[in-house]
């Protein structure tokens, strides 16, 4: 088991919240990730959007070559009341009829 778990209070926070570009995050976390780590989280978040969008675990398992286990994960997560994954993809998502404004 390794030593130390994340907390939530390692200064890796505070790090990511100076990022400002997406260019710069993804430098970063190619700094402090193994690529398989990154491929992981990349990965999920596709997930996630094709969650968010209704597609079939089928469609996924298809098309991004995950497994229904780490689908099953993701879905879990998005129907949390504290996700806030889930929170980051609808607010990314605006409806059209706010777009008029």
């Amino acid at each position: 088991m390794a030593k130390d778990h994340p907390t939530g209070k390692s200064g890796l926070y505070s790090a990511l919240l100076e990022l400002k570009t997406p260019e710069e995050c993804y430098r970063f976390l190619q700094d402090v990730c193994s690529y398989a780590e990154l491929s992981a989280m990349e990965q999920r978040y596709n997930i996630a959007e094709k969650l968010m969008n209704k597609q079939s675990y089928t469609s996924i398992m298809g098309n991004i070559g995950a497994s229904s286990a780490i689908i099953s994960r993701v879905s879990r997560v998005l129907s949390r009341d504290d996700s806030v994954l889930r929170r980051l993809l609808e607010e990314s998502t605006v409806p059209a009829d706010k777009t008029e404004a």
